[in-house]
């Protein structure tokens, strides 16, 4: 475990219960980790450059080496742009890392770049998408479901694109989003078909969120308390933290959230019974050895206790439904990204695949909110 995750566990452990699943939305979301080791690396190299004494220089370079989100970056890949027309559906996303100069006490975020991977193992550059923002906020980027769309902010269009990667259309959000807009973590859902975008400008804060129609251009606020999950077939899987309610609300508005007792976090897609959603209860431990089935019906919850996961797995992210009875889950630890399918029945996980350990903090995989 490194000192990064020490001293969350330590917070953790300290706060009262009506602050951790603020501290697990924040704290467990892949993006936020970045983003908390990056600035906890660059306050150190600061106050290092400052003081200039040993013992501050020795602990810039200890976080530096521990900091799990900052290995080097692949500079030296051979990746080409992604060409227009047709690609193929994709497997996943990524965010290239941030290059750390461990003798210059520096972080380089200045060459990092979206990449698409496609389910025939090739991968393009996304040149057209937007990283960062002038004010140094992230601009996520969203894939469908099945993987044939991508959708991503253009700087020159200051809107999001959706590009069909089978038949190369591309759709310009009708609905201009501002730079301004991005806040810390801003997340982003995109639906199988390619017509509606949630958009929440900034995790764990008041700030609404929108709900867009890429034909229409009809637009939808969605209440600050909520971040979005899902979007498909019309609806938008809404949590709010803490209380754990969860809200199925049509792309055109309604709907009335259910309440779950407990701090619950990483949320399913609602499963194909239309009513089940799996995620994991929040625990000081920061482990779950636990898939908890939450009926959006009757507001009752069903433990499952799982088999199979490596023992090192921490909280596990339950994500898409491959079927009526397994649901992917995908761990993230210091050996990378794993997928694995859990049997709701049996609680038994068979391994799926594995990701490339080197952008472990930053995938984006088919069908997830993502940051």
């Amino acid at each position: 475990m490194t000192r990064l995750r020490e001293a969350l566990k330590d917070i953790a452990e300290e706060a009262p219960l009506v602050h951790l699943a603020d501290v697990a939305v924040k704290g467990h979301r892949r993006r936020r980790r970045a983003t908390v080791a990056l600035a906890a690396v660059a306050t150190v190299v600061v106050l290092g450059v400052a003081t200039a004494g040993a013992s501050m220089v020795t602990a810039s370079r200890d976080m530096l080496r521990d900091a799990d989100a900052l290995a080097p970056s692949e500079m030296s890949d051979t990746v080409t742009d992604l060409p227009a027309g047709e690609v193929g559906v994709l497997s996943h996303a990524y965010q290239t890392n941030c290059i750390v100069k461990e003798k210059a006490r520096k972080v380089d975020c200045g060459k990092v770049e979206w990449r698409v991977v496609t389910r025939e193992g090739k991968t393009y550059r996304l040149a057209e998408a937007l990283v960062r923002t002038k004010k140094n906020h992230g601009t996520p980027i969203a894939l469908s479901r099945d993987g044939r769309m991508v959708a991503y902010y253009s700087r020159e269009a200051q809107t999001y694109v959706v590009r069909d990667l089978v038949s190369g259309a591309e759709v310009t959000s009708p609905v201009k989003l501002k730079e301004e807009r991005f806040g810390l973590a801003a997340m982003l859902v995109l639906s199988d078909d390619g017509r509606h975008l949630v958009f929440d400008p900034s995790e764990g804060t008041k700030d609404p969120g929108l709900v867009i129609d890429m034909q229409s251009g009809a637009t939808l606020w969605v209440p600050g308390v909520y971040e979005p999950v899902t979007v498909k077939n019309g609806l938008v899987e809404l949590v709010r933290y803490v209380k754990t309610d969860l809200l199925l609300m049509p792309v055109t508005g309604g709907g009335q959230p259910v309440n779950f007792k407990g701090a619950y976090i990483n949320f399913s897609e609602v499963a194909p019974d239309g009513r089940t959603v799996a995620a994991v209860k929040w625990s000081k431990s920061q482990k779950a050895d636990d898939l908890s089935l939450l009926d959006m019906k009757s507001g009752q919850v069903r433990k499952v206790p799982v088999k199979g996961l490596p023992k090192e797995k921490g909280f596990f992210s339950p994500s898409l439904w491959r079927s009526a009875s397994e649901v992917l889950v995908t761990i993230d630890n210091e050996k990378g990204h794993r997928a694995y399918a859990i049997d709701i029945n049996t609680g038994r996980a068979q391994f799926l695949t594995d990701y490339k350990s080197i952008h472990k903090r930053n995938l984006v995989l088919p069908g997830t909110a993502t940051q």
